[in-house]
Parts: C-alpha cells; sequence; structure tokens
C-alpha cells in the first residue's frame, strides 16, 4: 500500500525553493492546570522539517489548530519562533491582512498564522475558507496525521486547489501503522479510553482477522453490561451496542477484575449497585502478561483506568509489560498512552510510537483518512 503513496512523500526539497508553501501542522500541545505549555513531542518532532524547508528557501505558511476552547495559538509561536527565529507569528484573521505579509516574505521565511479553528468556517469545511487558505500558497503539504480524520477546510478543503504532499512525519505514520492493517499474527490490540461507539469497526475488523482485542477503561464497561453484568454507576457510553458476534466473539478480552472509585478491588461477577469501576485489577494484568509474551505483534491505544485521578495501575503495569517484551513488534499511540508512557521513561523501548490517537484508530478500522485522501486525489 506504501507505494500507492510514494510520489507524494518528498524526496527533494529543492523543487520547493522560492515556492509559498502551506504546510498543516500539528501543534495542539498539551496545557498545564497553571495554563502553560506541557509536553513538547510534537513541536520536536516537526523542528528538523521546518528547518530542512527553509534552508531549501522555501517560502514557509503553517497552519495548526491548538487547544478546545478557541484559544490563540501564540504561546506555541513563541516556542516555536525561539527555537527557529525565521519563525514569525501573525495575528488575526483577516485574509488581506496575511495575504499582505506573505507578500513580504522572502525565501526561507516562516509564518505561522492564527490558530485556524478561529477562521470561521474552518471546521465546517467552507469552501470559500479553504479556497481563501489556498490562496496564501503554491504547494500544500499536510505534516498533521493525527487531525486528517477530520473533515476541515485546512485538511481537505486546500488540496482542491493545490499540488499538494505528505510531510516527513505524515510519512512516517503511514509506513508505520500501513503494517498493523495486516499484523503478524499472533497480534494482540490493547484498547481504553471512554467511547467504545467510535472503536467498534476497530474492533469488528480485528476480530474478524483472529486478532485477539482486549477492551479495558470504560470501553469495558458496555461490554459487561451488555453481557448482563452489574456495573452499578460507571461510565457507560449510551450511544453503543455491539452486536453478538463481537460481545460474545472468543478472541474480545476483558478484564476478569477491577479496581473501584473507594480503591477495593472487586471480581467482574461481584459487582454491586453503586460500584464505580476506574481501572482493571491485578488479576488481568497477570492474565494479559502472558498473551503479551505470545503475542508477534502488541498494539496499544489509551488508558485502560482513569489514570488522571491517579487510578493509573493498568496502565502503567500494561505498558510496562510491552515495553520488556523481548521479541515480536509494539505499537502504542494516544496522547494519554504517550503521557503514561513518557513519565515511566519507556517511550524508546516500543517499535513505534504513534503521536495520533483518534486518527491512529480511524486509520487501523478504514485502511484510510479522509486528509489521506485529499492529498492523493489533489490537483
Amino acid at each position: 500500500m506504501i507505494n500507492n503513496y510514494e510520489k507524494f512523500f518528498i524526496k527533494d526539497f529543492q523543487i520547493l525553493k522560492d515556492k509559498r508553501v502551506i504546510v498543516r501542522l500539528d501543534l495542539n500541545l498539551p496545557i498545564n492546570n497553571d495554563g502553560g505549555i506541557g509536553d513538547t513531542s510534537r513541536l520536536d518532532e516537526i523542528i528538523p522539517f521546518l528547518k530542512e524547508l527553509s534552508f531549501s528557501s522555501a517560502k514557509i505558511i503553517i497552519l495548526s489548530h491548538f487547544g478546545s476552547k478557541g484559544e490563540s495559538i501564540e504561546s506555541v509561536a513563541n516556542i516555536l519562533s525561539s527555537r527557529l527565529p525565521f519563525i514569525k507569528f501573525i495575528s488575526g484573521t483577516d485574509f488581506n491582512f496575511i495575504k499582505g505579509k506573505i507578500n513580504e516574505m522572502k525565501s526561507g521565511d516562516a509564518l505561522i498564522l492564527e490558530n485556524v479553528r478561529l477562521f470561521p468556517g474552518e471546521t465546517e469545511n467552507v469552501e470559500s475558507v479553504a479556497r481563501n487558505f489556498a490562496s496564501f500558497g503554491e504547494v500544500y503539504i499536510n505534516d498533521a496525521f493525527s487531525v486528517s480524520h477530520r473533515e476541515h477546510s485546512s485538511i481537505v478543503g486546500i488540496p482542491k486547489y493545490l499540488l499538494s504532499f505528505f510531510g516527513p512525519t505524515f510519512e512516517k505514520e503511514l509506513i508505520n501503522l500501513s503494517k498493523l492493517l495486516t499484523p503478524n499474527k499472533p497480534a494482540l490490540l490493547i484498547l481504553g479510553g471512554a467511547k467504545i461507539s467510535t472503536k467498534i469497526d476497530l474492533i469488528k475488523r480485528y476480530l474478524d482477522q483472529d486478532v485477539k482485542v482486549f477492551v479495558g477503561g470504560a470501553l469495558a464497561n458496555n461490554i459487561f453490561k451488555q453481557r448482563g453484568v452489574e456495573v452499578g454507576d460507571s461510565l457507560v457510553d449510551t450511544k453503543a451496542n455491539l452486536i453478538a458476534s463481537v460481545l460474545f466473539h472468543s478472541n474480545l478480552i476483558v478484564p476478569t477484575d477491577v479496581v473501584l472509585s473507594n480503591n477495593e478491588e472487586r471480581l467482574i461477577n461481584e459487582l454491586k449497585k453503586g460500584d464505580t469501576i476506574v481501572d482493571c485489577g491485578k488479576e488481568t494484568v497477570e492474565e494479559l502478561k502472558k498473551i503479551i509474551e505470545e503475542s508477534n505483534t502488541v498494539i496499544m491505544n489509551g488508558p485502560v483506568g482513569l489514570y488522571e485521578e491517579g487510578f493509573n495501575f493498568g496502565t502503567e503495569s500494561i505498558l510496562t509489560l510491552i515495553a520488556n517484551k523481548k521479541n515480536g513488534t509494539t505499537f502504542i499511540g494516544g496522547g494519554d498512552t504517550l503521557v503514561v508512557a513518557k513519565g515511566l521513561d519507556i517511550l524508546k523501548r516500543f517499535s513505534y510510537v504513534s503521536l495520533s490517537g483518534g486518527a491512529m484508530l480511524k486509520y487501523l478500522a478504514e485502511g484510510t483518512l479522509v486528509g489521506i485522501d485529499a492529498v492523493t486525489n489533489a490537483k
């Protein structure tokens, strides 16, 4: 499959010399409780790419989103420009003002525009917005795999008007994640998080390939409930409904014991009304240990407990087991998963660490993303 994408990978940056190049990045860095910027992994990853573009005398226009409440991207832009002084931040969302600044650019310069989601019509993929963005450049590069499952103007709209490519981070994600569309078996997928409704297609796809799928976190509560098990006050995804062939599949694995919000441990068949599940228990981790050791491919995405409230036993234990695995290949993804792995200082012990969460799961479920199709079908 990667061969189909190779012509969209940039092999010679000199073809971009003196060109106005629009680069869609993911600079959506986590925000600390004090409002400051947290982990900068995503930014660190794209620094060499931006340097290479500048050294190749491209004129770089950076688009990215940031935050979830309409925050300005200026704080991230300041970090970026402190590392790469050729980058300047342009505030505001007036297209004519921005065009004027772009016209003043010299080769090797870069501008980072305001949070794209502050431009009205971006998230609705309004054609006029895409056309205005496209008018800034001559070439478009998508290096934001992690948001390429979104039908937004800066992802799927701009490529309708410009010669388009994938950036190096996107290329790395495609090359590595494509291996997981048909993983080397025996294989194990470990899924955590809250909403199982967005993951049913992926679970079914892997079960159909005879891959073992462990479902933990709040995702498992739906399975318990549909199987007639008491889940008390535990979080349940009301939009989800698993069909019987998935619900009772022999390769679908769920916790056999759990940790409750009062720190008690309980076997699944001992749960009572009023209980709230917040993590998986020691017996579950021990059972997973054997399956992890026997698997040629292990994939994990999402925490299996409410780790942000201190219930991190399951997530930390499982990630450590995967990191200590002596044979086969190991893949992890999802922002929360990476935060836990980084805290354990084990990120470098996995075969591949994906910087995407929802996009990774969507790609594994469907084999493509709207952002991939936009580039491959571009002008």
